[in-house]
């Protein structure tokens, strides 16, 4: 098929009127068709000051709109749209559309225009970036971006990637020296004290700006029409090339109508394997890089295996946020609708978190929620962005599904990759598939490549060699501040090294991280390096304190300051404003190159950061993090003490975040010594309330002190009470009717210090499991891997040589 595009008369003479130039349209109308030619994306950006960008792009967008809306029959012959989407979706994005904004002015300006042009050829949605997690998994044919004032990155991964193949996106900017030194509302959630806005960079906004110059499919025009960037040639009519046709098995348990909806093989496959769930117990891993329609797939599949079990199956879909998997339940309930199913959606606006069908349920749960309910099937999307201790709880479900984006604003996830899937082989097997080709637009779209390329998502550390190992080995390493003016505006491969190794090391990430990095006026990069120069270990760190007394006063009585997350936890929890008043690096990332892990070069990086930190008359060194075991004792075996728990669970990594502070100066020294002590007395009763739900493996490292004394503070013990431990511990009295008295004596030994009785990991875990945490003795027994009535002769055996050393001290 080959469409000629080119704006009809009643466009150019409307456009003519207002003054746009034909070169202009010409541009426009070349961008189109390259976009519709080859099924992929292009971006106009128009520079300007005034309103007049967004009339232009109201005028360009409508003739776009009117050329796109006369092919869409042969777009869904093409298989290149769905059948039910037999209109124009054009999206509008700005900071702000309240009346009187010049957000709402310049929607305005383009609205006057667009509608003119386009008349009703086009359906048009307007949001501001605040709601940009509402139109994820949605897809639209033109896009108008309004970056006048402010934005994130954030909003930039998530709303480009909504446009489909064929389509435009219009942005409308700065002309590139204003933009470069412009302050976005991004910039201003970066000022903490003692910071202003005159100390935030602009590094990120010149890297855009360059890249917009740099890639191919990216055309350039200012308002008044003049073309700074154009198109390499100039041909006004695209041979629109048909989807590849997919092969549908001869053999399938699912509905014939399900796999029609397919539109790569990718999709394909992923149903054939939801086929082989049917029979009984079964577990998908399915990754796949951003746009492969991954989620898609386990939304059509989900209801084939829903249909192919018969009655009314219960599936349980989770995801870090539910805006995560609103492609699943869309796709679900097309795929339902379909086969005449008359689905119900359930949600708060467009926003679905449940599907009731005839033929199946399909509900939403957050990770730490979904695994206690009873469900046929359990789909757990975007793993990497989940707790791995979580991943595990659904690992013993019958039928589940694991997916996980490889590269893209959620992250690889190495607790995914590496430690979640490498410990599941030796439980079950499983079935793994990759997902490659691109569902919303053809292979090689330059305006994915440019995405990736301004965000870093792809960004890899650099490979080591055996030579390379064995420098780690002899920790030939040195710590250096890089040049991060360097690093950004020249585009050196150590960023992408740098930022490589948060992706696949840390479970979370999002573009606006790079922007932190970049732009904060209080955050730093630190990086070991080997001898030969290759980064190991990337280090964020952020200066916090020496805040005025003036602020220290507004935080006592509430006020939350941006940044200085440690000295104002210190100042509200510990009552400690002198702290504020400190200085010191809060680690905001420390992450070791994925292949060089457990080789001791997190703890090595540590220690020279401390010696700099004392080379610059710091007082402390601080971090905040997803409490998991093994990190809460890396952190504790490298010299820091912990000082704070969260009350809840982070409700998308299901962690409890942990604060660690290690005193550098003797002032510092005794407030973290004064915390440490009355946070350990807070957590023995937290335990049995806020905290109960709390791995006992983790607690049990929260309550370790790097300073070596117990706590002064006194316990007490009745005569009786001592009587009836003496009689517990000779068997006369039970474990439940002594508790009043064995829980002091418990608490004594958790804040004693390093002269302590000692006792094994197993009965460490059995008193705060069964003591502190009061779970029951068949919960207790399960947990330490032993009957219920050995653990109790434990209990008791355990209590008998704790009372007998601490009764001389009640």
């Amino acid at each position: 098929m080959t469409v000629k595009v080119r704006f009809d008369r009643d466009v150019r003479d409307y456009a003519k009127g207002e003054r746009v130039k034909d070169q202009v349209l010409k541009l426009t109308e070349t961008a189109l068709a390259q976009a519709l030619e080859r099924f992929h994306r292009r971006i106009v950006l128009i520079e300007g000051d005034t309103l007049r960008k967004a009339e232009l792009a109201g005028i360009l967008a409508g003739a776009s709109a009117r050329v796109l809306s006369g092919i869409l029959g042969e777009l869904m012959e093409k298989r290149l749209r769905e059948r039910d989407e037999d209109s124009v979706k054009v999206l509008y994005a700005t900071d702000a559309l309240g009346e009187g904004t010049f957000g709402r002015k310049r929607y305005e300006a383009f609205r006057k225009h667009f509608d003119v042009v386009a008349g009703s050829k086009a359906e048009v949605q307007a949001i501001t970036f605040k709601y940009t997690r509402d139109i994820l998994g949605r897809t639209y044919d033109l896009l108008v971006l309004d970056m006048s004032y402010d934005y994130s990155p954030n909003d930039l991964g998530r709303i480009i990637e909504t446009v489909r193949g064929g389509g435009l996106v219009f942005i409308l900017g700065h002309p590139p020296e204003k933009w470069k030194g412009m302050w976005t509302g991004f910039h201003k959630s970066l000022v903490t004290p003692p910071y202003t806005i005159d100390d935030v960079k602009k590094r990120f906004n010149r890297r855009l700006i360059r890249k917009f110059e740099e890639h191919e499919g990216i055309y350039i025009i200012t308002e008044k029409g003049k073309v700074r960037k154009k198109p390499r040639r100039s041909k006004g009519q695209a041979r629109i090339k048909a989807r590849k046709s997919v092969p549908v098995p001869k053999e399938m348990l699912f509905p014939r109508e399900l796999y029609e909806m397919a539109l790569t093989e990718g999709q394909v496959k992923v149903l054939k394997a939801f086929e082989g769930l049917v029979e009984g117990e079964g577990m998908l891993v399915i990754t796949a890089d951003r746009g492969r329609g991954k989620s898609v797939s386990l939304g059509i599949a989900s209801v084939g295996l829903a249909l192919a079990l018969g009655g009314r199956p219960n599936i349980i879909v989770t995801a870090p946020e539910p805006e995560n998997v609103q492609s699943l339940f869309r796709f679900a309930k097309k795929a339902l609708e379909r086969l005449g199913l008359n689905p119900e959606a359930v949600g708060e606006g467009e926003l679905i978190t449940e599907l009731r069908s005839e033929g199946a349920v399909l509900r939403y749960y957050p990770p730490a929620e979904g695994y206690k309910r009873n469900a046929d099937l359990y789909v757990v999307d975007e793993a990497a962005g989940i707790h791995v201790p979580i991943l595990h709880k659904y690992l013993s479900k019958a039928r589940v599904v694991y997916s996980s984006t490889v590269h893209g604003y959620e992250g690889a996830g190495r607790g995914f990759s590496v430690k979640f899937l490498k410990k599941a082989r030796e439980k079950r097997e499983f079935t793994e598939l990759h997902m490659d080709e691109p569902i919303r637009y053809a292979p090689g779209d330059p305006i994915e490549r440019w995405l990736f390329d301004v965000l870093l998502l792809d960004a890899e550390p650099a490979e080591l060699t055996e030579e390379d190992y064995e420098l780690i080995k002899r920790k030939e390493v040195y710590l250096e501040k890089p040049d991060l003016d360097d690093w950004f505006e020249n585009d050196r491969p150590e960023l992408r090294h740098f930022v490589g190794i948060y992706i696949l090391a840390h479970y979370r990430n999002r573009p606006s991280d790079v922007a932190l990095l970049a732009d904060a006026p209080h955050h730093e990069a630190r990086v070991l390096r080997l001898k030969n120069g290759k980064i190991v270990t990337a280090v964020q760190i952020a200066m916090e304190g020496n805040i005025p007394k003036g602020v220290i006063e507004k935080m006592a009585k509430g006020y939350k300051p941006r940044g200085n997350i440690i000295p104002d936890m210190m100042v509200k929890h510990h009552l400690l404003k002198e702290f504020a008043r400190l200085r010191g690096y809060r680690i905001v990332r420390i992450a070791t190159h994925p292949d060089a892990m457990d080789m001791g070069l997190g703890s090595k990086a540590l220690e020279l950061l401390e010696r700099e930190a004392r080379e610059r008359g710091l007082d402390w060194i601080g971090s905040g993090f997803g409490a998991s075991e093994e990190l809460v004792r890396f952190w504790i075996r490298n010299g820091f003490a912990v000082v704070h728990v969260s009350p809840a669970r982070n409700p998308v990594s299901g962690e409890f975040t942990a604060i660690v502070l290690k005193p550098i100066s003797e002032k510092a020294r005794k407030l973290v010594k004064r915390a440490n002590d009355e946070f350990r007395i807070r957590f023995t009763e937290w335990l049995g309330d806020t905290h109960r739900e709390l791995e006992p493996g983790i607690a049990r490292w929260l309550f370790e002190t790097p300073f070596g004394e117990a706590v002064d503070y006194p316990l007490y013990l009745t005569e009786i009470q001592k009587k009836r431990l003496d009689a517990f511990t000779g068997k006369v009295l039970t474990y439940d009717t002594v508790v009043d008295a064995v829980r002091p004596v418990v608490k004594l030994y958790f804040l004693d210090g390093w002269m302590k009785p000692y006792l094994d990991e197993r009965q460490i875990k059995l008193l705060i499991y069964r003591v502190l945490q009061a779970h029951s003795w068949e919960e207790t027994a399960e947990l330490i891997e032993r009957t219920e009535t050995f653990t109790m002769i434990e209990l008791r055996d355990v209590i008998r040589g704790l009372w007998y050393y601490y009764k001389r001290l009640l």
